[in-house]
């Protein structure tokens, strides 16, 4: 996605979003619909204590199944509105603020951003600003670092604690929480066995 200029102050956004809900827990193109909006960038047309962003990375992780099925049972995120855009875990980088712990070209992390070129944010949407200076890639935020990641070290350091030696089986090994399962139950010294829905997985 290119960088929006200062001077523009109007963009056309493709950003995808919810059309109908997907009852059985697997939505399709019949359910998500990419289209075209308008956001404008003009300072004025930013409410306070929000930005406007460009969104660099998104992470479309599989809890995000559960809310578009049009129910709410024992959900821990709500279901999305039909013709909502899709929020999901990203980065984004500010390109103007009306909010004074934020400035532009700040790059900041959020668990509620549109699936979208560029929107508005709220800021209390703002999980936090990521350091460049860190040397951490930003990417890792949504993977290592994001749910994927804490996901795995829950299972693993909190809830199972192997021992050195022991036998580790993970389910689902070919997806983003299973891969990081198996390499903190093998930097545990454990034996890893893991099992994926495919040959090719």
């Amino acid at each position: 996605m290119g960088s929006a200029e200062e001077k523009l102050e109007t963009v056309e956004s493709k950003e995808w979003y919810i059309s109908a809900y997907a009852s059985d827990g697997v939505p399709t193109s019949d359910h998500l619909k990419l289209r075209s909006a308008s956001v404008s960038l003009a300072i004025d047309s930013i409410p306070d204590h929000h930005v406007a962003v460009e969104t660099l990375w998104i992470s479309i992780d599989p809890y995000l199944r559960a809310t578009m099925t049009g129910t709410n049972d024992g959900l821990y995120f709500p279901q999305f509105n039909l013709n909502q855009a899709i929020l999901a875990f990203g980065i984004a980088r500010v390109i103007r603020s009306k909010d004074s712990k934020y400035s532009d070209g700040d790059i900041v992390l959020s668990a509620f951003l549109p699936v979208a070129e560029y929107s508005l944010l709220p800021c209390d949407l703002l999980t936090r600003k990521l350091d460049p200076a860190s040397g951490i890639p930003f990417p890792d935020y949504l993977s290592s670092l994001g749910i994927p990641g804490f996901a795995a070290w829950v299972g693993i350091e909190i809830l199972g604690q192997p021992k050195s030696g022991s036998n580790v089986f993970v389910s689902a090994a070919a997806g983003g929480v299973g891969m990081f399962a198996g390499q903190l139950a093998k930097l545990r010294g454990c034996k890893v066995v893991g099992s994926t829905g495919s040959d090719d997985k």
